[in-house]
């Protein structure tokens, strides 16, 4: 397991305050903007260089950068790759071949409608954020070759050469949802690298930006101001994010258009906190569920979230728990074995599974790279903790630490820019309560502790969701022991109390009340219980049992290693073990 020392905040944010309504975004206490012409700017200042060039000299930013370097051309990281993706238009399928063995002529024409065979290019195969890598050379070594060869990925991009995923590219990339990541994977390359490069060039790089549009749903304006699709679409995320963090490169620049670049920037910050309130919850439920809610952030979201505090002075992340869970979710919900082998289990509810840590492409990718950008410093210890017993290992043992499995060059950057080295890890027990309410749309997440694979997560959603696609409501998640299995009783509405824990939590509806309970009383590990209007009292099979107390009727769940603990009738409460349940107007207390 790799152990990890810490560069600190980068850019302090100004003191959160308590509640969900402190003003946001805040402002960044002691921000000083960037002077016209200054880089690098967005992910970090120039007067945290120092700091970076240090860790550049430790083992483990010396690891990071060793992978980096194969990221950039499968070797030392001193030239350009040698492959490219030979496709020459979105979607038609990518197969690896030189950079002049594209056929690009027709790209703003896209004809193909059937994806052709994908290729899996290996590792150094040119990519949108490789100007960004060798733009993290530069910075680190100050050899100009370095921002040269970053220079010549522009070039490439502007020949319409694209990423190793033909989806994306600087030339007509594949819709909206593609254009957002592209574009802005390549303003990061443009901050890290600008300072090496003529003025002439610059101001070129800088003219594309701003002038950029490669069709429909794919000008910087339309995209900065997300003209297409909506807040709970997973594309709105991917749209919004690239453009804020090119505006936020180029603002100053010869060429720029500081007036144009000042009303797009006002438009996407309203942008970014409509996308917090309706497409995410206040603690991380996306209305298109898990899957397409990877898509929503890894893409380009959370990188532009620490480039807005960064470069913008506007912090989105501290004042209110909304940005915050979009990556603190994974540690509240993930059951990992423990060491760090890839070997875990999320209660993943909507469609596009597969992007739930993928940990390959765009979407899916870069949870930890990414995430420590876009936390609190006091949450970092618990994304720490998920990380080294869940993928610490395996990620080592494939020469890919720190969250650099993945095979693009700027999640590399962003690995080695926000780790927190030498910080230790805390067991999130620590750090996160037992049960998390997400207020907008009615999802619940309660857990026992954070140890190994027989960890207990219950899940609950009390109302359907819908961006594009939906999420149906009601049902009851419980994973947990090594079982995935559902409580035998949906429940929807609005929710009219919630209340956490030491031991678990309760919420309640017009309907029924239901609570979790990890304190052992009961003689289980788990004890799962819901009051209201149940029918079958008596009938009772397994770990499941239907008693009724008086008025009360009660379902019961118990989960443990052992035979299961009997609830019986005491008057109008329950008795199971040394635990009482009884129902009080707000829903049902646990009580010794």
């Amino acid at each position: 397991m790799w152990i990890v020392c810490s560069l600190g905040p980068l850019a302090s944010a100004a003191p959160a305050q308590p509640g969900d309504e402190a003003p946001w975004p805040a402002p960044v206490a002691g921000f000083v903007p960037p002077q016209a012409g200054e880089h690098p700017r967005l992910l970090f200042r120039k007067t945290d260089l120092l700091e970076l060039r240090k860790r550049a000299q430790t083992p483990e930013g010396q690891a990071i950068l060793k992978r980096l370097r194969v990221l950039l051309n499968g070797g030392d990281g001193q030239s350009m790759p040698t492959l490219f993706n030979a496709s020459g238009k979105a979607y038609a399928g990518n197969k690896a071949g030189a950079a002049d063995d594209a056929d690009t002529k027709d790209a703003k024409n896209p004809s193909v409608k059937n994806p052709g065979k994908n290729e899996e290019l290996p590792a150094g195969a040119y990519t949108i954020g490789h100007a960004a890598g060798f733009g993290l050379l530069y910075q680190l070594t100050g050899e100009k070759k370095y921002a040269d060869l970053g220079r010549k990925c522009f070039e490439k991009a502007f020949e319409g050469v694209r990423d190793r995923d033909d989806r994306y590219s600087f030339r007509v990339p594949g819709g909206a949802l593609r254009c957002g990541p592209s574009i802005g994977a390549y303003a990061i390359g443009f901050d890290l690298c600008c300072e090496g490069w003529d003025a002439d060039f610059r101001r070129k790089v800088t003219e594309a930006f701003i002038n950029y549009d490669e069709g429909p749903n794919m000008s910087l304006a339309s995209c900065a101001l997300g003209k297409r699709q909506n807040p709970g679409s997973n594309h709105w995320g991917a749209e919004i994010g690239g453009p804020a963090t090119v505006l936020l490169a180029i603002r100053g620049e010869a060429g720029a258009d500081d007036k144009k670049v000042d009303e797009l920037l006002e438009g996407n910050a309203k942008c970014f906190i409509r996308l917090l309130t309706e497409g995410w919850g206040d603690r991380g439920f996306f209305a298109e569920g898990d899957g397409p809610g990877t898509i929503s952030s890894d893409t380009s979201f959370i990188p532009a979230l620490q480039a807005w505090r960064v470069a913008g002075g506007k912090d989105f992340i501290t004042p209110r728990p909304n940005a915050q869970w979009m990556t603190l979710k994974w540690v509240m919900g993930t059951i990992c074995d423990g060491a760090g082998d890839g070997k875990w289990s999320f209660p993943m509810r909507g469609t596009y599974g597969h992007n739930v840590y993928s940990r390959t492409g765009m979407s899916g990718s870069g949870t930890f790279a990414q995430g420590f950008g876009a936390i609190s410093e006091e949450s970092k210890p618990a994304l720490l903790w998920l990380y080294n017993h869940a993928f610490s290992a395996s990620d080592a043992k494939a020469d890919s630490p720190f969250d650099t499995i993945n095979l693009y060059p700027h999640r590399a950057v962003l690995s080695f820019i926000n780790w927190p080295l030498a910080m230790r890890e805390k067991n999130p027990s620590e750090i996160l309560p037992r049960a998390v309410e997400d207020k907008k749309f009615g999802f619940y997440m309660f857990r026992n502790r954070w140890k190994d694979a027989d960890d207990i997560v219950v899940t609950a959603l009390l109302k359907g969701s819908k961006g594009n696609y939906s999420v149906p409501g009601g049902e009851i998640m419980v994973y947990g022991l090594g079982k995935k299995t559902t409580f035998p009783i949906k429940l929807a509405g609005n929710s009219t109390f919630f209340k956490a824990t030491a031991s678990g939590g309760v919420f309640a509806t017009s309907a029924g009340s239901f609570g979790v309970d990890f304190s052992g009383a009961s003689g289980a590990e788990a004890l799962l219980v819901l009051s209201g209007p149940v029918q079958g009292a008596g009938r009772s099979k397994g770990d499941v049992q239907v008693v009724a107390a008086g008025k009360n009727n009660f379902t019961i769940m118990t989960l443990g290693k052992g035979p299961s603990p009997q609830a019986k009738a005491d008057g109008e409460r329950l008795v199971i073990g040394q635990q009482t349940i009884s129902v009080e107007p707000q829903g049902i207390v646990f009580g010794k």
